[in-house]
């Protein structure tokens, strides 16, 4: 009879255990929906609060629009202080001035998703240009300042641009060469050879006067060696336009070489985020005036590959000079119920035009062998 209750009160043991691990088990598995289901939720929530933010860049991009099209509305919200209201109270597109804007949706007013954008802010100035250069393609800033330039700090390669890995020396061929090595003997992880070159005319010019070395001068700045941390003290860090920059070579006698200028870079990107980092330094007497910055111009190509680049402006005595509504900037924050979401976008004024790179590229050999004068083309064998 003993062994009988034994017997029982194991199974009524394991029944409870069995009970108590299915509960267990339970529990645990709906806590593991409910958590993916609150991930899921909280994604979906993200990117609304995200593409609500990007409409309020939209509806900046209007507003700018507007402006340089000569709304008055738009160009007085944009003179006002930034009060999150900037797109509010420009009134394009029927907007009004109120807390938050709601974003409309093809089912209803935009209230079953519950997506607003709260703040936008435009700065018309920025401290700094930012672009990704392509490479073989060229890329012109416009240098308008609102002080006199003394200064440029041109700033590439970053660890983004480098797939997270450390910057390498480019090459092992002499950095001062003026014969630079083909693209397939470039280390792919070196920062990229940077052709700078400044076009500054003036406050009035012709076409003819941009020839002169005063008004157009190229510097090719070249990676050479690496160090570790910033190099912003470093003698090439710091290149004098006025020794270093060649003028545009019109005479056709070799007298201009195009000697690089070689450049330490960072290669943990100490540098503010980049590899490498120049600082052109203008002459007393090419200072760049606040007027002559209108017709001023920085065109760079980033040769042997692409890069992010940071262009700066600076005084005479280092201060940093906003640019003068060359890159606007976009502070836009996005609402989707509770989570919010902020981004920061960059606007290029004007148009996106692919300025040349090159009079001639071909992949075999060009033949060209003609003269003009004044009573007609001279045509002569040409035997490539």
């Amino acid at each position: 009879m003993a062994n009988t209750y034994n017997k029982g009160a194991v199974s009524i043991f394991a029944v409870i255990f069995s009970t108590l691990l299915l509960t267990v088990l339970t529990v645990s598995f709906m806590g593991l929906m409910i958590s993916a289901q609150q991930r899921a939720i909280n994604n979906d929530l993200s990117q609304s609060a995200y593409d609500s933010a990007l409409a309020g860049v939209e509806d900046a991009k209007r507003v700018v629009r507007a402006c340089a099209n000569g709304n008055v509305n738009a160009c007085n919200a944009l003179e006002a202080a930034s009060d999150c209201q900037v797109v509010a109270r420009a009134k394009v597109n029927g907007s009004v001035d109120q807390p938050e804007t709601v974003i409309a949706s093809n089912s209803s007013s935009g209230q079953s998703f519950d997506q607003a954008y709260t703040c936008v802010n435009i700065a018309m100035d920025s401290v700094d240009y930012l672009f990704e250069a392509q490479s073989g393609r060229a890329h012109v800033v416009p240098l308008r300042a609102t002080r006199p330039i003394k200064k440029i700090t041109i700033e590439w390669f970053t660890l983004e641009d480098n797939n997270n890995a450390p910057a390498r020396t480019p090459t092992s061929s002499p950095a001062s060469s003026t014969s630079l090595p083909p693209i397939a003997s470039w280390n792919s992880s070196a920062p990229s050879l940077i052709r700078a070159q400044l076009i500054t005319p003036g406050e009035s010019f012709s076409l003819s006067s941009l020839d002169e070395s005063s008004s157009s001068r190229t510097l090719f700045l070249r990676p050479a060696t690496m160090s570790n941390g910033t190099t912003s003290g470093m003698p090439t860090a710091n290149i004098q336009v006025s020794q270093a920059a060649q003028p545009r070579a019109t005479s056709g006698d070799g007298a201009y070489t195009n000697s690089v200028s070689p450049v330490v870079c960072s290669s943990d990107y100490a540098n503010n985020g980049f590899s490498c980092s120049v600082t052109l330094d203008l002459a007393d007497d090419q200072v760049i005036s606040t007027g002559a910055s209108n017709n001023a111009l920085l065109r760079i190509d980033s040769l042997y590959k692409g890069a992010n680049v940071r262009v700066t402006l600076h005084s005479q005595d280092g201060a940093e000079i906003k640019f003068d509504n060359v890159q606007p900037v976009v502070d836009s924050t996005g609402r989707a119920s509770t989570l919010f979401r902020r981004v920061e976008a960059r606007l290029r004024m004007g148009t996106d035009f692919p300025y040349p790179s090159y009079v001639a590229d071909v992949q075999n050999n060009l033949c060209k062998n003609f003269s003009v004068d004044d009573t007609g083309v001279i045509s002569a064998g040409c035997n490539p």
